[in-house]
């Protein structure tokens, strides 16, 4: 079916029109349907509401009567004088004898006489007509002739009597009043038109509570079920007063619900359905008390429970109108009111089938009119459809045909309306198409030949660029190589395509592109070595596409290798000529300095104590000295920090540093870098601000490079604040640890943020603000931080203050074994030998080729007490040592002839002179070679007079260099790794896995295992036996912790 209405344009047009017009004849007739349904509700509510207002209305006047006709009763003048009476209130007396008392037979004849009983005189005889007047009152009132009477009695059944005789004239003159009762205030039921509750006790305060506390003389009309008819009643009840105002009693009227059903059950415009009822609420339960129901059908059902939506809101008070269940599950349409005064809920009702109806009637009678209409204008469409999609097929038909190649085709023209003319159109399309074809096709072969010139000569250019090329997809795959790339690696000439870098190139072109592939849009790069011991750089970024929804999407990877061994070369001869420069410059500026403050020294110490400063003169000429001492001092210093960031940055450059790599905590990186710029903060006002987050993960890389970064940044941040704060933060983004260091500074110019990392580069005006140090410190910071993977940056704006931030990945291993605190424990700790030598003066060989240089020297050990020789060059230091071994070797590196590590290697490898201790001092900062050799500490130029006396107290104390490391490990993977490092310090490395070998080893240092020597009796006998108490045991904790080991050392 569907696949026939795709392919008939008048079936989609006949179709279209049909369901068109039912949902346009639907809305109609449903807008209309509701909307007549809205007026017809509206409508009903409205008569609803008038007739629950009307019996409203009609019940609260029917009750008013019946409780003014109770009133009226409960005052009528009968009722007031012998309710008394009726009550037997009266005082009692002795029944009447001829013998009795003469007032007291007074009073009978007074009462008979009133009576109409008697007719004789008040003489109080109890005579002849006395007893015959008694005779007819006995006989009146059924009483025994032999019974004897007393006033109480007479009087009580007078009242009962007229009573009576009052209450029946009531009860015809008023039917709704069904039984009228006398009650005593003990509830006590003395007179009623229902004869058998006489006497019976009817409490006041249950079912049918008359009286309103505090308010004696107000009735609330009372519901309850009656207990003889088991149905629904009302009682009204009012007191009944003496003249002094006093309560004798109640009267009580149970009323006849037949006035209510007739004001219910009367109708009122409420249709066929409409019904009113009253439901009052009897406990907990809501019941009938009046409904609409046939004349004398009997309503069995008034003391069920009836519920509803009405009468749950009509019976809490809550008057309205709405669409309903009545409680017979009716759907029906309600208006409800509830009657305060009567405690009663008022409803009125009708189906919601006939209050609708008349919507219902508009509704078919819509849908009948429209669906014949609709019927007849199909009709018509279909006439004019079918006269449309003839020549339409016609066109369609050629169309075909042209689709199919043949452009000699033409449409029929049958009409001359607008199918006639798109018919012609269509033609005169042919014909065009037919010109645009042969057109086109020698557009296509000039085109083509233009493209294969293009792709000629991408080819050409790719294949004689001097540098390599490749590209790969996505996945690794080469899909594109060029002839320099074979060169450059020494490859047969072939294909690459569809093979794999690595197995080609090995793992350095993977690594790079998995670097791509995470960060598509950054550049890498790397060294690779070329045939011919050739050094090559590589060159990889990500090639995209772009998609006109999904824009730029990431293809693959492009890899350009340039040989740069030449470029190696001059890299290395620029290091060799700096490393020149600088020892040319270290060697002086060590005497400048030293010089200086061993001037300065012997100023404090020896001639200004002899010298008098009173005079203005000579205090002004000593102070003077001193300043132009402090400022060579300084100035000396800052010369060899701008010497050391010229080498540090020429060795990076060369790829000579030594970097060392291992787990680092970033947070013990920033408070080492924190509490060694301490100072400045305390000469600035500027306060410093550490916020790190807890429990961030370890990187790898070098702790020193890292620490000098943000020292770096920090200097840089205290330079250029006056005022405010420095902040530096540390936290974990992704897989990243970011570290930034905020100041409140002046800023940086926003087109000068680019020039920040560049080297040399001084931003901002240098004719106004001085230039402070050789623009090399954030260099070098940048060469650190991409050197271990990271990125740095800098935000900042003029006025407010600059943002220096880098980040570094985080290390996929979190645990190491913490060599670099087992080498600086190692380092810091020295055996404390007593013996009669340290009571001699010690012999120490200073071995310079600068005169200058050896003389700063012996002056400062000359000064501690020492004897000091020197030797100008190597030979000569070999041949004095030879003659006489000094306690110390203090040694420079280059020296013509014989260079210093030269020098050590002799030294250390000759058993006569082994153990000598060697401090060496060269301005080359090559110490690794230095500590490999064997010498015992390395310091670079220019060196502190502090740190070289320290340096060299250390190694006098131990007497012997203290070389010997054993290490007792049953673990051969942790044995070779400290072997390995330690031996790189210039330690002499023994591993062994026996305590014997241990003793006859005779080390100075021994690193074990915790659980092995608590194990073993290593320590213990370390501790008692003679020639060892001197040797230093480290001890390591397993497992180890984030950072490392726990070293122990025992002494």
């Amino acid at each position: 079916m569907l696949k026939f209405l795709r392919k008939s344009l008048l079936s989609q047009l006949v179709t279209s029109f049909s369901l068109l017009s039912l949902v346009t004849v639907s809305l109609v007739a449903i807008a209309a349907y509701v909307r007549a349904r809205d007026s017809l509700r509206d409508s009903v509510y409205n008569r609803l509401q008038v007739a629950t207002s009307l019996k409203e209305y009609q019940l609260d006047d029917w009750v008013k009567t019946q409780y003014q006709d109770v009133q009226l009763i409960a005052r009528s003048p009968t009722i007031a004088r012998y309710f008394k009476y009726l009550l037997n209130q009266q005082e009692q007396s002795t029944p009447l004898t001829p013998e009795s008392d003469r007032q007291e037979i007074i009073k009978l004849q007074q009462l008979l006489q009133d009576l109409g009983y008697y007719d004789g005189e008040l003489d109080g005889i109890y005579g002849r007509g006395l007893e015959q007047a008694v005779a007819k009152f006995k006989e009146s009132y059924n009483i025994e002739s032999q019974d004897l009477l007393n006033l109480s009695t007479i009087y009580q059944l007078i009242a009962y009597e007229e009573i009576s005789q009052e209450l029946s004239e009531f009860s015809e003159v008023k039917p709704s009043l069904q039984e009228i009762s006398l009650l005593s205030t003990g509830g006590i039921v003395a007179l009623s038109t229902n004869p058998t509750k006489e006497k019976t006790y009817q409490p006041l305060g249950e079912t049918t509570t008359y009286f309103n506390h505090g308010q004696s003389d107000t009735v609330i009309p009372s519901f309850y079920t009656s207990p003889i008819t088991r149905k629904s009643a009302i009682t009204l009840g009012t007191p009944i007063l003496a003249e002094s105002g006093e309560r004798l009693g109640v009267l009580t009227v149970d009323l006849d619900l037949q006035g209510i059903d007739e004001i219910i059950r009367e109708k009122t415009g409420l249709g066929q359905t409409g019904a009113t009822y009253l439901i009052g609420r009897l406990g907990n339960r809501n019941v009938f008390i009046s409904q609409q129901a046939t004349q004398g059908q009997e309503n069995q059902e008034e003391l069920k429970e009836v519920d509803s939506l009405g009468i749950q809101q009509a019976t809490q008070g809550i008057d309205g109108v709405g669409l309903y269940r009545n409680y017979q599950g009716i759907p029906v349409i309600g208006a409800y009111v509830w009657m305060a005064n009567q405690n009663l809920a008022l409803l009125a009702e009708m189906s919601q089938a006939e209050a609708f109806a008349p919507a219902h009637q508009l509704l078919k009678e819509i849908l009948q009119i429209g669906l014949s209409a609709a019927l007849f204008l199909l009709i018509i469409i279909y006439l004019i459809s079918r006269r449309i999609t003839q020549p339409i097929l016609g066109i369609t038909e050629t169309a075909i045909q042209v689709s199919a190649g043949n452009l000699r085709s033409q449409a029929p023209v049958l009409t001359e309306d607008e199918i006639g003319t798109l018919a012609q159109a269509f033609n005169q399309m042919i014909d065009q198409l037919q010109e645009s074809k042969n057109e086109l096709e020698n557009q296509v072969t000039a085109a083509t030949q233009s493209l294969q010139d293009t792709l000629a000569n991408l080819t050409s250019i790719i294949d004689n660029i001097a540098d390599g090329l490749l590209v790969t997809n996505t996945d690794g795959t080469i899909t594109q190589s060029n002839q320099a790339l074979f060169k450059l690696f020494g490859l047969e000439q072939g294909s690459l395509v569809n093979r794999r870098s690595e197995d080609i190139f090995g793992g350095t072109f993977a690594e790079l592109g998995v670097k791509v592939k995470k960060n598509p849009e950054n550049i890498f790069n790397s060294e690779i070595d070329l045939s011919e011991n050739r050094i090559g750089k590589i060159v990889a970024t990500g090639v995209f596409k772009t998609d006109p929804q999904l824009g730029q999407q990431f293809i693959g990877c492009v890899f350009l290798v340039r040989d740069i061994t030449t470029d190696k070369e001059v890299d290395r001869m620029k290091t060799e000529f700096i490393s020149t420069v600088s020892h040319e410059l270290r060697t002086p500026l060590t005497s400048v300095l030293g010089f200086a403050k061993l001037i300065k020294k012997k100023l404090e110490e020896v001639l200004l104590p002899r010298v008098d400063v009173t005079e203005k003169k000579v205090e002004r000429a000593v102070t003077q000295v001193s300043t132009n001492l402090d400022i060579i001092v300084s100035e000396g210093v800052r010369l060899t920090a701008l010497i050391n960031d010229v080498l540090d940055i020429a060795k990076m450059e060369a790829g000579k540093v030594d970097w060392k790599h291992q787990p680092v905590a970033i947070t013990q990186v920033i408070e080492r870098a924190t509490v060694a710029t301490t100072s400045l903060f305390s000469q600035n006002d500027i306060q410093l601000v550490v916020e790190v987050e807890e429990n961030l993960p370890s990187i790898l890389g070098d702790e020193d490079k890292l620490m000098q970064v943000v020292i770096n940044l920090i200097s840089n941040a205290v330079k250029f604040t006056d005022r405010g704060m420095v902040s530096c933060k540390a936290e974990k983004r992704g897989e990243t640890v970011v570290v930034q260091v905020i100041d409140t500074g002046i800023g940086i110019q926003e087109e000068d943020l680019p020039k920040v990392f560049e080297k040399f580069k001084q931003v901002g005006d240098t004719l106004i603000n001085k230039p402070k140090g050789t623009g090399l410190g954030l260099p070098i910071c940048k060469e650190i931080i991409e050197h271990h993977g990271g990125h740095i940056w800098v935000e900042s704006e003029v006025g407010v203050g600059s943002i220096f931030a880098f980040w570094l990945p985080i290390s996929e291993s979190q645990g190491d074994m913490g060599w670099p605190q087992l080498v600086q424990k190692l380092t810091n700790v020295s055996p404390d030998y007593q013996d009669d030598q340290q009571q001699r003066r010690r012999v120490i060989l200073v071995v310079d080729d600068d005169a200058n240089i050896r003389e700063l020297l012996t002056q400062h050990l000359d000064v501690e007490g020492y004897e000091v020789r020197q030797a100008a060059n190597g030979q000569e230091a070999i041949a004095q040592i030879k003659q006489q071994k000094p306690d110390l070797v203090v040694l420079d590196v280059m020296m013509p002839e014989l260079n210093g590590f030269d020098v050590a290697a002799i030294l250390k490898n000759d058993p006569e002179t082994m153990q000598i201790p060697i401090l060496m001092i060269s301005a080359d900062d090559r110490s690794e070679r230095g500590y490999r050799i064997g010498v015992d500490h390395y310091l670079t130029k220019p060196i502190s007079s502090e740190q070289f006396l320290q340096r060299v107290q250390t190694l006098l104390k131990q007497q012997y260099s203290s070389k010997r490391v054993l290490v007792f490990d049953q673990k051969s993977s942790s044995a070779q790794t400290l072997t390995e490092i330690l031996q790189a310090q210039g330690y002499q490395m023994k591993v062994m896995n026996t305590e014997d070998a241990l003793f006859a080893a005779h080390p100075d240092l021994v690193i074990t295992d915790v659980n092995i020597s608590n194990t073993s009796r290593l320590v213990k006998t370390l501790n008692f036996q003679k020639g060892n108490d001197q040797i230093i045991v480290l001890l390591l904790e397993n497992p180890p912790m984030q950072n490392g080991h726990k070293t122990e050392v025992i002494n």
